[in-house]
This record gives structure tokens, C-alpha cells and sequence, in this order.
């Protein structure tokens, strides 16, 4: 694809959308904290540290309130702000009190403010306080951004596309580098930095990182330890007979998808290709039950019915699948306890999954998109045993 950044038209798209939530609910404008929902709204990215960053907005203008060493990157032309004030650093320079100054030139101060988290989120040493402590306006938390994150416009899904088919080269490198010996960790470190100089050599200019997070990310864990579906234990070495779960999550214009399989290492026992093939079915049940107007709780319930049936159930430790997007985790969920309809541009990981003590683990997840008249699978790396045989 040509563009790999949202639009400016996108992002006033978005800042037009959020206030007229805003305004239907009665709010004067909105304050954000959260970085992800500033960059969704305004494309203005940052690192989130114990230094607070806030957006306002109303149907005026757009404001920003940035530590110092964030100024320059900021102002730039591409992010809609209009305006950007800096303090110092934190604790010196009084952030909040800033935010508070934002907020009476904004026109906010005295009204009633909408915001996604009332005050900087406490990380990294951050204490506070809240914004409803700094100004004399109602402050309420709303969901509006991650609510609008839950379905994705076309330029979003092309950048979710995009990603997936990175992601296959990122599977197959690490795929042939797998021998037994070796550790998941230096495995990793080698497929990543090929994988990278290979998307970044293709993608050129175009590319451009968003977080420190590795453009590439090609996980894995080996053995038993595939039995806790998040260990971050990849120092095991890699033996004869291991089960091997992956991770490949690769980032495009702030974008993620995830693919993740099941191999083995040398020939899959009797016992491997039984778990295998019915993880394998699992996941087949999950996405052919996708569709616009499913309820998300039908999609699990299926899952578990069929477990179930195959006298597995009982070692299931998770969900079947959440949406994604800018986060690797976002709502809705694919879980029994979720409320509502699938509807059309929400993007799911479908990963039903079971673990067996001192066997392993049994998961593959592709990332799914919901269209009008069914789903398409944007991750195409090889599902069946033969192809996933280290």
C-alpha cells in the first residue's frame, strides 16, 4: 500500500465524531490522558512515562499540553494541534496546573469536561492528581475513543493487511531457524533483525516507528513451558519432540496483527497430533461461527461446546479471541460473558487454545475481519501439521 500514516482528514474525522458524543451528552469539550487515544484522535504519538501528556479539544480548536522533550515532535505540522504548551518535568513544573490553563483557554475550565481517565494514568512514579482537582468544571469518564476504536475504517484495515503479510515472512524466518540446542531467545533476537532490515528496506521512508516496540516481533516459547500460555521463559533450549507455540506481531503505521502457531520439533506423537488436530478444528468452529449480527458470546460457547465433546475443556485457560488494532489487546472479546453483536470492520485474533501439564501448549491465532457478508483471514501462514514440522 502506498500511505502508511492515517490521514489528517481521518484524524478531524475522528475529532469531529468525539465531539458531537461529547456534545450529545452535554459536554463542553474533552480532555485526553491516555497516549493511545491522543494519537488515535490527533496522530500525535509519544512514549508514555511518568510525565503527563493531555489533548484538549472542542469545536474550536485542539491543544496540547507535552513535557519539554516533547515540543518539537508535537508541533508538528501533521498532528492537529493547533497549539502546544510545555512544562518543564515532572515532578518540577507543575503538569497538571498546565492541563488546568489548557483547559480556561479552551473555554472548559468552568463547564463540564468529558475525558477518557481523570487525570495522567499513575505509571512510572506518577501520583497525580486528578484534573477534577484542578479546575472547577464536571469532569466524567467516558468510553467514547474505545468505543470507536471497536470498529476500524477502510485505511485502518489496510494497514492491518499490510502488517499480516509481514507477519508471514516474520513466521517463515523463524520457522527455519528452529533447531534443537538452541534457545528461544537468541532465535528471536536473529529472526527479528533480519525481519526488520527486510520490511524496513521494502517499506523505505514510508515507514515510520511509533513506539520503542520492535517493528518485528517473533516470539516463542518451547517444551512444557508452551503449557503456560504467557511464560516469558525463552531461555529453555529447544529439544527433540518439543511442542513450539509462536508469536509474530508485526506494527504498520501503529497498526497491529497477530499470527501464532503450533509446530513441532521433529515428528508430532500420537498424543501431539490428536491435541493438534482438534486445537486445529477449534479454531476452524470459531471463525466459520463469525459473522455480522453473532452474538460475541456464540463464538466461545461453540469453543467450549466442542472441547467439551473432545474431553478437553478442562484445560482451556483463556478466551477465543479479542479484537485488534492499535493495541494487541482490544474490545470486544470473543468471550461467553461478552454482550452484544459482531458487526462489520472489527478485526478479532480467533486463538481457542488448550494446555496440557507436562505435554504443552495448543494454539493457533489468525487475525479475522469481519466484512458485510461473512469474514476474511488476513493471516495465511500454513495451519495444518505437515507444514508446522521443525
Amino acid at each position: 500500500m502506498a500511505d502508511l500514516t492515517i490521514s489528517e482528514s481521518e484524524h478531524r474525522e475522528r475529532t469531529r465524531t468525539v465531539l458531537e458524543r461529547a456534545d450529545a451528552n452535554g459536554y463542553d469539550g474533552l480532555v485526553l490522558f491516555g497516549s493511545i487515544n491522543i494519537h488515535y484522535v490527533s496522530g500525535m504519538y509519544h512514549l508514555p512515562t511518568e510525565r503527563p501528556v493531555a489533548l484538549g479539544i472542542t469545536d474550536e480548536r485542539v491543544e496540547a499540553v507535552v513535557p519539554r522533550l516533547e515540543q518539537e515532535h508535537a508541533s508538528r505540522d501533521e498532528f492537529i494541534i493547533d497549539e502546544v504548551t510545555t512544562y518543564f518535568d515532572y515532578p518540577q513544573g507543575e503538569p497538571m496546573e498546565a492541563v488546568a490553563d489548557m483547559c480556561a483557554r479552551l473555554g472548559i475550565a468552568d463547564g463540564s469536561i468529558a475525558v477518557d481517565v481523570d487525570g495522567s494514568p499513575a505509571r512510572n512514579g506518577y501520583t497525580g492528581p486528578a484534573l477534577s482537582s484542578v479546575v472547577a468544571a464536571d469532569v466524567g469518564v467516558e468510553e467514547y475513543i474505545t468505543e470507536l476504536r471497536e470498529t476500524k475504517s477502510d485505511h485502518e484495515i489496510e494497514l492491518i493487511r499490510e502488517a499480516s503479510v509481514w507477519a508471514n515472512l516474520g513466521h517463515r524466518l523463524l520457522q527455519e531457524r528452529i533447531k534443537p540446542g538452541r534457545r528461544p531467545i537468541e532465535v528471536r533476537a536473529e529472526v527479528e533483525a533480519e525481519a526488520v532490515k527486510t520490511m524496513l528496506d521494502t517499506l523505505g521512508n514510508r515507514y515510520e516507528m511509533r513506539s520503542w516496540a520492535n517493528p518485528m516481533q517473533c516470539l516463542f516459547t518451547t517444551g512444557d513451558v508452551t503449557a503456560r500460555p504467557h511464560s516469558m521463559d525463552q531461555t529453555t533450549r529447544i529439544e527433540h519432540g518439543d511442542n513450539i507455540v509462536t508469536i509474530v506481531k508485526p506494527n504498520v503505521g501503529g497498526y497491529t496483527t497477530e499470527l501464532e502457531r503450533t509446530m513441532f520439533v521433529g515428528e508430532a506423537s500420537d498424543e501431539q497430533q490428536t491435541y493438534f488436530e482438534i486445537m486445529k478444528e477449534s479454531q476452524e468452529i470459531a471463525i466459520d461461527a463469525i459473522g455480522p449480527g453473532v452474538e460475541y458470546a456464540a463464538i466461545e460457547e461453540a469453543v467450549v461446546d466442542y472441547y467439551e465433546e473432545q474431553g478437553v475443556a478442562e484445560f482451556t485457560q483463556h478466551h477465543a479471541g479479542h479484537n485488534i488494532g492499535m493495541q494487541g489487546h482490544e474490545r470486544p472479546f470473543l468471550d461467553v460473558d461478552s454482550n452484544g453483536e459482531i458487526r462489520p470492520g472489527e478485526l478479532f485474533t480467533v486463538e481457542p487454545g488448550f494446555y496440557v501439564p507436562d505435554l504443552g501448549g495448543f494454539r493457533h491465532s489468525d487475525t479475522v475481519l469481519v466484512t458485510d457478508d461473512g469474514t476474511e483471514t488476513l493471516t495465511y501462514y500454513p495451519r495444518d501439521i505437515e507444514s508446522l514440522i521443525v
